[in-house]
């Protein structure tokens, strides 16, 4: 369809670079690049900002500059892919980073329920974890399934869709 993906994996294996600020930082990178007109908010969101303060961060570098691009066609919108969301916070067993992590998914609520987000296609990666789940139920997003392991069936339509993409 010709619009501009902007995406970020959570990978369990780099927690320490992987964190809600990564993902914040390199969407609104992202963003500035397709909209130099957001330049000017990804300055000043980056000044003066502590790694606690996860909803000021989401704020000033997303959601504020997003709110300016009301005009832009929603056909020309950015498709924002966070893709193995239940791989955030690694391998470690300590609880250090749930505070972080419950913020990231108060965030990615309310950006499905304010409307100016909601017309940003927001497309979000994880296996089926009960506290993602109570975060997006099916009233607020679409769940898709996508069979893997020994859920796949011979001829199943996904597996032949992987099975070409991975071909190609």
């Amino acid at each position: 369809m010709g619009r501009h993906v902007i995406s970020f994996r959570f990978d369990r294996t780099q927690l320490a670079t992987i964190t809600t600020d990564a993902l914040w930082c390199v969407v609104a990178c992202d963003l500035v690049r397709q909209h130099t007109s957001l330049c000017q908010f990804l300055v000043e969101g980056s000044r003066g900002h502590s790694s606690s303060d996860i909803d000021r961060l989401f704020k000033s570098l997303i959601e504020t500059p997003l709110f300016t691009l009301d005009d832009v066609p929603c056909e020309e919108l950015p498709v924002i892919v966070i893709d193995a969301l239940d791989e955030y916070g690694g391998l470690r067993n300590d609880s250090s980073g749930w505070d972080d992590y419950e913020g990231l998914l108060r965030m990615l609520k309310h950006w499905v329920q304010v409307d100016h987000l909601r017309k940003f296609k927001l497309v979000i990666t994880s296996r089926p974890e009960n506290h993602i789940a109570q975060i997006f139920p099916d009233s607020i997003s679409t769940h898709i399934d996508i069979p893997s392991g020994r859920d796949v069936k011979p001829g199943d339509s996904t597996s032949d869709d992987i099975r070409i993409f991975l071909r190609s």
